[in-house]
């Protein structure tokens, strides 16, 4: 198996590829062809960078954080969006 086929969102699209061939072609000439595509993918410049801009990416946590229990409207942190646009949070306490 071909490292790159651990990967299960890179297995799943090559398993979606080879889909139509099922039942049409034999067990193991279904498992190289999804091994010769994924070669492809790993040594195939033009490929390799498609690959990389399609797969997700991974975050560890979201970069918008609320620190505190009980805000007044009026005392709601700032949200910045990527938009550039701005907006207050309403707070989050149990008297609201």
């Amino acid at each position: 198996m071909h490292p790159l086929l651990a990967d299960p969102w890179v297995a799943a699209r090559i398993d979606a590829a080879v889909a139509p061939y099922r039942g049409l072609l034999a067990s193991e000439d279904l498992e190289f062809l999804r091994n010769e595509l994924a070669e492809r993918l790993a040594t195939d410049e033009h490929a390799a960078r498609l690959l990389r801009r399609a797969a997700p990416r991974h975050v560890e946590q979201s970069g918008e954080a609320f620190v505190g229990d009980a805000l007044g409207p009026d005392e709601a942190p700032e949200v910045r969006r990527a938009s550039g646009i701005h907006s207050r949070r309403a707070g989050s306490g149990a008297d609201e």
